[in-house]
C-alpha cells in the first residue's frame, strides 16, 4: 500500500543518542517522513487482516532501513516502537531503504504502551529464546512479527507479551543472526503459509 509523505514535528519521543538519555530537537524542527502513516490520537488507522512487521527500539539505522524495503515490496506494514537508536532521518537509513521508503506503510508508536494499545492479532516475538521453531509455527493473516533490539533483544516485559516466542534454529556455538535477515526467514514462511504472498510477476 503506498502512503503519502507527511510532514511530522520531531520530539524526543523520535529517537535517541546512543546514551539511555533522549536526543531533544530544536523547536520547530520539521522533517519529511517518506511512506509514514500518520497516527490520529495515538490510533493506527490499520487494517484488521494486516499482517504485519514490528522493530521494537531498533539499533542499527542500515538495518530498519532493509526492513522499511522488505516491508514496502511485499506489501507488509512496519511499526516502530521507539525510542530508537538514531535519527529517523539518518543518513544510513535511507541508503538502506532507498526509494522504497515511500512506497511502503510503516507507522512510529511513542512508547511500548502506544504500540500495544493498537495491537489487533497476536504477537509473535522472534528471539534466540523461542520455545518454537518459526518453521513449526501456524501463522495468521493478522499475525505481528515482532524484532526486539540489535544490542540486547526485547526485555521481560515484551517477552511476558507475546502470544508465541518463535526462534530460527541455529548452528550450535553461534549466538544469531541479523535481525533483517531474521525478519525476511520468519515473514517468508507466515506470507507462504497465509498465502500472502504480493501476486506480482518478477520483473
Amino acid at each position: 500500500m503506498r502512503t503519502k509523505t507527511v510532514s511530522r514535528r520531531r520530539n524526543a519521543a523520535d529517537c535517541r543518542d546512543d546514551s539511555p538519555a533522549p536526543h531533544l530537537y530544536d523547536k520547530g524542527d520539521i522533517e519529511e517522513i517518506p511512506g509514514e502513516r500518520k497516527a490520529l490520537n495515538g490510533q493506527n488507522a490499520r487494517k484488521a487482516a494486516d499482517m504485519r512487521l514490528a522493530l521494537y527500539q531498533p539499533d542499527i539505522p542500515q538495518n530498519c532501513g532493509t526492513i522499511l524495503r522488505l516491508g514496502a515490496c511485499l506489501g507488509i506494514p512496519v511499526d516502530i516502537i521507539e525510542p530508537c537508536g538514531f535519527h529517523l532521518d539518518d543518513k544510513r537509513l535511507r541508503r538502506a531503504g532507498l526509494d522504497y521508503l515511500s512506497a511502503g506503510d510503516w507507522q512510529r508508536h511513542g512508547s511500548w504502551e502506544d504500540f500495544r494499545a493498537v495491537l489487533p492479532g497476536r504477537l509473535l516475538l522472534l528471539t534466540t529464546r523461542g520455545e518454537t521453531r518459526y518453521s513449526d509455527f501456524s501463522y495468521a493473516s493478522d499475525d505481528t512479527l515482532l524484532l526486539g533490539r540489535e544490542s540486547a533483544g526485547a526485555p521481560e516485559e515484551v517477552h511476558r507479551a507475546a502470544d508465541a516466542r518463535l526462534a530460527i534454529p541455529l548452528k550450535r556455538g553461534l549466538r544469531s543472526i541479523n535481525v533483517a535477515t531474521a525478519a525476511a526467514m520468519v515473514l517468508g514462511e507466515a506470507l507462504r503459509q497465509t498465502d500472502l504472498f504480493p501476486r506480482g510477476t518478477p520483473e
